[in-house]
């Protein structure tokens, strides 16, 4: 091997480490991407969330369901979707001064309010979206000193932990 092999080769190796470098890059440029446009739609969320606490009346709470573990947890509040909604329909009717917020996750974000019952999407994929968002936004309303209005309902024991550790900090 002379000396020109040796520089070819030293180059080919640089090559695949910058390939390898490139393919990194392009990957956590992606989820970077992901996370922003998640993040982009979770703030839309979750100023809507903030203005339906602003319009409470004073003795008025926002009531945050964890819808898909109310479903599909071990101890089923509700058997669908539906039938979760009609309990926040009925919840409401008993106490006219709240307002359900019912957190699932989604492929797309979205947002629908009926009355004093709002069903959002998180958007993004991945587990666990709408325990992060809810945990997101509580974390923005101990910031705003609206936490004692806010009040979470999850069945998933980790989920409860974690909410009782933003609400204590």
């Amino acid at each position: 091997m002379n000396a020109q092999d040796m520089i070819e080769a030293a180059r080919l190796v640089r090559v695949r480490e910058l390939q390898t470098a490139l393919t990194k890059a392009a990957a956590e440029n992606l989820r970077l991407k992901t996370e922003n446009e998640m993040l982009f739609a979770h703030f839309d969320l979750a100023v809507l969330a903030a203005n339906d606490l602003a319009a409470l009346p004073p003795d008025g709470r926002l009531v945050i369901v964890d819808g898909w573990n109310m479903i599909l947890g071990a101890n089923k509040v509700a058997k669908d979707r539906a039938e979760l909604i009609a309990q926040a329909k009925a919840h409401v009717a008993e106490h006219p001064s709240d307002f359900v917020w019912i957190v699932l996750d989604g492929p797309r974000a979205s947002s629908s309010v009926d009355g004093r019952v709002r069903v959002s999407y998180t958007g993004g994929v991945g587990a666990h979206r709408a325990d992060k968002f809810i945990c997101d936004f509580l974390k923005m309303a101990r910031f705003r000193g609206d936490i004692r209005r806010v009040e979470v309902r999850t069945d998933d024991k980790d989920f409860k932990k974690e909410v009782k550790r933003i609400f204590a900090s």
